[in-house]
């Protein structure tokens, strides 16, 4: 009888060996909860989980049925616990409980811990918990310093990232056409003379010629607001974007009649090419040239006819420049007036080429273009000239 008790141990002390050399095949219990990966390890760490534990008894907590449970002392059980995180703000936790117990025969026989399958119950026991406390400590979570730290490490990315964009525009609308990409020379001619011509494309460069009325240039380069023009087969100089015009062949379809004084009551100040944000669905999303006005020298309060020629010159005087630019593509145009009254006037390209064109009469271009707030217009726009729906 002994000897077949002994038997019977060596066999179970085998099998335990196995088991504990090996974990078990129990299915791992997994949870997904909506909060940050080191908010939920604080909760675990908080119950306790990453240190194991007395059992008051196998019963109730293993998957087999033994019938000598009687045998077994200081059941004890552990987790193993796995984090893995969903998103920035979401945590998969993976739990097995692993359970042990002392076995002892009795009277002589084979002593040793033997391993058990967990039934589950340890395992969600542990996941109610940690729901229950992360639900309860949810306003704390939210501003946990280490959640903080990631939701700012994100928006100075994105922060960053912007940065870059708008540096890369930029760099695009200061690079000079390509060689080669022009059929023709690009001509300008002064708005209102007379207009600096400085040695370097800068404010407090010195002046190299000062122009006079009718005089025109050939544009060699192109740099931000500034231009560089020739002035003889040897010399050049540079002269500010707003402060000349886009000379047009006599005769031509473009061609129109000279206002000097009204178009040089502003000057551009600031262009650069982004995405449309604003709501008109027109150009919502699309490729835009910016414009920024500012009334020139110091008048602040430009009658409104003058603010509605500026626009039609400037949206003739831009679309000819775009439509043979070698630099990203723009879909609409866009001025922003930084005077008394302020307004912003936008057009498509597509509406500003059948106008130039003659295809579109004045008032029907007019009334196509977003002139916001209409207050700012609203002189020109009720004249006979043009109105808005």
């Amino acid at each position: 009888m002994r000897a077949g008790l002994k038997i019977a141990g060596a066999v179970l002390m085998a099998i335990s060996a196995c088991g504990l050399c090996a974990e078990n095949s129990t299915a791992v219990q997994s949870r997904d909860y909506p909060f940050p990966l080191p908010a939920v390890k604080q909760v675990l760490q908080q119950l306790g989980a990453y240190t194991g534990s007395r059992l008051p008894s196998l019963d109730g907590f293993i998957a087999s049925v033994r019938a000598d449970l009687g045998h077994y002392e200081r059941p004890y059980y552990e987790y193993k616990i796995e984090l893995q995180p969903a998103a920035v703000d979401r945590t998969t936790v993976r739990v097995k409980a692993n359970v042990s117990a002392w076995y002892a025969e009795g009277q002589g026989g084979e002593s040793g811990y033997v391993a058990f399958e967990s039934n589950g119950r340890l395992e969600n026991d542990l996941l109610d918990r940690l729901n229950e406390l992360l639900t309860k400590n949810q306003s704390k979570i939210a501003t946990d310093p280490e959640t903080v730290v990631r939701q700012l490490a994100a928006l100075r990315q994105q922060r960053l990232e912007a940065e870059r964009r708008v540096a890369e525009l930029q760099k695009q609308l200061q690079a000079p056409p390509a060689a080669g990409q022009t059929s023709s020379a690009e001509i300008v001619s002064v708005i209102r003379p007379p207009v600096a011509v400085v040695s370097a494309p800068q404010e407090n460069a010195s002046v190299v010629l000062r122009t006079q009325s009718e005089d025109e240039f050939e544009v060699l380069e192109h740099r931000g607001l500034w231009l560089r023009v020739k002035l003889s087969d040897t010399t050049s100089g540079w002269v500010k974007r707003g402060q000349v015009r886009q000379s047009v062949p006599a005769g031509s379809a473009d061609e129109q009649p000279s206002d000097k004084t009204e178009a040089g009551a502003y000057t551009i100040i600031r262009e650069m090419v982004s995405p449309f944000s604003g709501e008109w669905t027109r150009l919502n999303g699309k490729q835009a040239l910016y414009l920024w006005a500012r009334p020139e020298g110091s008048i602040r309060d430009v009658a409104l006819g003058q603010k509605l020629k500026f626009v039609e010159d400037i949206f003739r005087q831009r679309y000819r420049e775009v439509t043979h630019s070698s630099q990203s593509p723009v879909e609409g145009i866009v001025v922003i007036f930084l005077d008394k009254r302020g307004g912003v006037a936008a057009a498509t390209l597509e509406d500003i080429a059948r106008w130039a064109d003659g295809n579109l009469s004045q008032t029907a271009f007019l009334k196509k273009c977003s002139l916001d707030p209409p207050g700012a217009f609203e002189n020109a726009v009720n004249s006979p000239r043009a109105r808005l729906p």
